[in-house]
């Protein structure tokens, strides 16, 4: 059971839901000495949560911390009496809190990723950089290969991170693997999005698929594509290149 599955068992089985008040032991209220408002908070979840999962508690805003579990993100009150899951939507503002915090735990990975061992389709004359997490499998994937040329001829470089449906040893795997150890793996790429892919014995040189697919794990994506913007942002799903161009130019 993963982290992730562990917690919202743990959250159902307690009947917590949006805007659901804590558990907390009235007896591990009381210290000797004050502690700060976060530690005070911490407590609190752990209370909730137990000692056997782990999570990280950063300030966000006058009225929540941000706390990272695994790569789920929530928001937790600041006196630590309220967690939030789903979607918090500020009515002033119309800002989505938990999209938001997923956005800024997006672009501390990014500097994590591992550019040089992905297939990129460089612009001709780049303007923006975006990675799609993307399925050779996947019709609607296929359909945004087929807007690469516009993309780079709009000066957009685009990176791949490989996620096929099946795990290592599976067809999906081994065909995807074997994209990658193609001579030309860019071109065996854009046959495999054609139906054509690589030839399976190919699939045997020291390949970074299992990276990728971890890489798609730490982000928390499953679904293909995404397209993940340089502001962290993540696009689930087919978006047309002129569209897409429009989207990067607000940013």
């Amino acid at each position: 059971m993963t982290l992730s599955c562990t917690f919202s068992t743990l959250l159902l089985g307690t009947a917590l839901l949006s805007a659901s008040p804590l558990a907390a032991d009235p007896e591990h209220r009381a210290s000797a000495t004050p502690a700060s408002p976060i530690e005070q908070a911490k407590t609190k979840l752990r209370a909730l949560t137990g000692t056997g999962i782990d999570f990280e508690l950063h300030p966000y805003s006058d009225d929540f911390y941000r706390l990272n579990l695994g790569n789920e993100h929530l928001l937790l009150s600041k006196d630590g009496n309220y967690l939030f899951s789903g979607r918090v939507i500020d009515v002033r503002s119309r800002v989505d809190h938990i999209a938001k915090i997923q956005q800024i735990a997006n672009q501390q990975s990014m500097a994590n990723i591992p550019y040089e061992q992905l297939l990129t389709y460089p612009a001709n004359n780049e303007q923006y950089s975006i990675t799609v997490f993307t399925d050779i499998d996947c019709p609607y994937c296929r359909k945004f290969h087929k807007e690469l040329p516009a993309l780079n001829q709009l000066g957009v470089t685009v990176h791949y991170v490989m996620l096929p449906r099946g795990r290592a040893g599976s067809p999906a795997y081994e065909k995807t693997a074997a994209t990658l150890c193609a001579e030309r793996p860019n071109q065996a790429m854009d046959a495999a999005m054609r139906s054509s892919p690589a030839p399976l014995q190919n699939a045997q040189c020291q390949h970074s698929l299992d990276t990728q697919v971890a890489l798609a794990r730490q982000f928390g994506f499953q679904s293909t594509p995404t397209i993940l913007l340089p502001n962290g942002e993540a696009l689930p799903g087919y978006v047309p290149a002129r569209d897409l161009v429009a989207r990067l130019e607000k940013l």
